[in-house]
């Protein structure tokens, strides 16, 4: 995917997951053991949060921390295979990333909070050439340091499966 291609399917995968969300009862009761509709939503804006503070990064900065890539990205297709390699090695969220269970919150401000960090990450991204995505290594938690495409298609792969999850959880809790 280039850069108008990534911009595109990130904002449409999210707003997919915020709108089901929106619609969802019980949003706040969890099921078998698996976050809640909220929890989930939260996970998900911790997690664009974080891109959209690493892409707001200077070029500079991002070099000195984490380095260039030495090879070039993988497909979109072969990093969710190598994602789905981890779950079943039985990989969980870093502590970081781990939503908190608030039943306070109303599902509405977290969705407008996210909605706030997708704004800024696709603001962040447009100052981004098409090449430097493939240059500038960033952070992963589960696969170490990855590339900006990588992160980024990560992004979009990250939201649609929290988006399967929050339908199955709806079938589980009713």
């Amino acid at each position: 995917m280039n850069k108008n291609e990534i911009i595109a399917n990130i904002h449409i995968a999210h707003t997919q997951f915020w709108k089901t969300a929106s619609h969802l009862p019980n949003v706040h009761k969890s099921a078998n053991d698996k976050w809640s509709v909220a929890q989930n939503v939260e996970h998900i804006n911790i997690s664009l949060s974080r891109v959209s503070n690493y892409l707001a990064l200077s070029k500079s900065i991002i070099e000195s921390n984490f380095g260039l890539s030495l090879r070039a990205s993988i497909s979109n297709e072969e990093l969710i295979e190598n994602y789905y390699k981890a779950m079943g090695n039985g990989i969980k969220a870093p502590p970081a990333f781990i939503p908190k269970a608030n039943s306070e919150i109303k599902i509405s401000m977290l969705i407008t909070e996210g909605e706030n960090s997708l704004k800024d990450c696709i603001f962040n991204l447009e100052k981004w050439g098409e090449e430097d995505l493939d240059k500038y290594n960033c952070p992963h938690p589960v696969f170490g340091k990855i590339t900006a495409r990588e992160i980024l298609y990560f992004t979009i792969f990250h939201v649609q499966h929290h988006h399967k999850t929050i339908a199955n959880h709806t079938d589980a809790s009713q």
